[in-house]
């Protein structure tokens, strides 16, 4: 049993030894030293930075548009030549300190901008509540609310009327108009830099309509009223002579009133009132054809009345013409022969007398004899009123 048990023990090893030997030889991965964790870690944290530092300038590049200024705000004053006058950057790609350091902004010189003043045009949304409230009332109508609180211009002759207008610009000098009216960063049409001329604007027109009639605003006044808020041919007066005092960079083209209208309220008496005038123009147009015919015709029964007297005088010229010279020839024969042109002129005459005479009795010298005429006509003599034209003389 002894031998047994030492022979088997001789065996294992051997057996192992042999197995060992023919399995494949693993090389074990070598380990990184333990602080190459940390170098990879800045390395990445260092290449970040870099591109975040290179996306950051890089976002100093910006593009101005056609039409376009661009203005650099660099730490909260607008960059300028030596001489004070700012840098206007033209239509291309530029570049600026990225931000915090320089903002810029674009500011369209050549783009018509169009500013609605809508003060005296709007409906109360702000009195909604208020509206609520004053209706829980039976006796109160929505009508009396909205002539109570719709706003309203009032015109010289103690009127009210609902007007909106349209103020047509274009912004001439950049850096007033970022300065006194521009305000949020943005897109320089939002209406919240557009207030101060709204306010300047609505109160050039209160003003105005102050010394302005219904009348004149209603029916054929609106083109005085926009002349008088801004005159074109001088463009220093009126609404731009406000902007100009305020230094707000605007300069105006020109203004149209897009609405005029009475209140709701007055609305029955103002349809009367226009009824009424229609009918009154319409007369007058009537009475104007009326005219215009009755002027044409005497026109020319005048012009056929003044040919007729002219073609008279024409004839009596004639006439006395001939006979100036029938005269002058009868005078020169009668300086060569006086009895018989004395004679000639006896028997014409005689015979210009005598055309109208029925008989014609011819008597001898020394004759005597009995000439029998015919009776008178007798005129019949009605009897007349008292009223009838008085009887022609016998």
């Amino acid at each position: 049993m002894t031998q047994l048990s030492n022979a088997s023990t001789t065996e294992q090893p051997q057996a192992s030894s042999r197995l060992q030997q023919s399995l494949p030889v693993i090389a074990e991965p070598e380990l990184p030293p333990p602080t190459s964790g940390w170098l990879s870690a800045g390395r990445i944290l260092l290449y970040f930075v870099l591109i975040v530092a290179l996306v950051w300038i890089g976002s100093g590049f910006y593009q101005v548009g056609a039409g376009e200024v661009g203005v650099v705000e660099r730490l909260g004053q607008y960059v300028a030549y030596d001489n004070g006058k700012p840098v206007l950057e033209p239509p291309g790609l530029h570049y600026h300190l990225p931000w915090p350091i320089d903002r810029v902004y674009m500011v369209p010189l050549l783009r018509e901008q169009i500013l609605e003043v809508d003060n005296f045009n709007r409906q109360p949304a702000s009195y909604i509540a208020l509206k609520r409230i004053f209706l829980r009332n039976p006796l109160n109508t929505a009508a009396e609310f909205d002539a109570i609180f719709d706003p309203y211009v009032i015109t010289g002759d103690k009127n009210v009327l609902h007007m909106q207008l349209a103020v047509h610009f274009h912004i001439s000098d950049p850096v007033a108009w970022l300065t006194h009216v521009y305000e949020p960063p943005g897109d320089t049409t939002d209406s919240g830099e557009l207030a101060m001329l709204k306010m300047l604007a609505a109160r050039d027109l209160i003003h105005q309509m102050a010394h302005t009639t219904v009348d004149e605003a209603l029916y054929g006044g609106k083109a005085q009223i926009q002349t008088e808020l801004f005159n074109p041919a001088q463009p220093q007066q009126g609404m731009q002579a406000a902007f100009d005092r305020l230094a707000l960079g605007v300069q105006m083209e020109r203004v149209q009133i897009d609405y005029v209208h009475w209140p709701m309220a007055a609305d029955q008496a103002f349809n009367a009132v226009l009824n009424d005038r229609q009918q009154a123009q319409a007369d007058i147009e009537r009475a104007k054809t009326e005219a215009n015919h009755l002027t044409t015709y005497a026109k020319g029964q005048a012009e056929a009345r003044i040919n007729a007297a002219q073609a008279y005088a024409n004839q009596v010229e004639q006439q006395a013409t001939g006979e100036a010279n029938s005269f002058t020839l009868a005078y020169q024969q009668y300086q060569k022969n006086p009895r018989v042109i004395s004679l000639k002129l006896l028997s014409d005459t005689l015979g210009q007398v005598m055309k109208n005479v029925s008989r014609v009795y011819f008597v001898q010298p020394g004759q005597k004899m009995v000439l029998t005429l015919p009776p008178p006509r007798q005129r019949i003599i009605m009897p007349q009123s008292s009223l009838s034209a008085p009887p022609p003389n016998q």
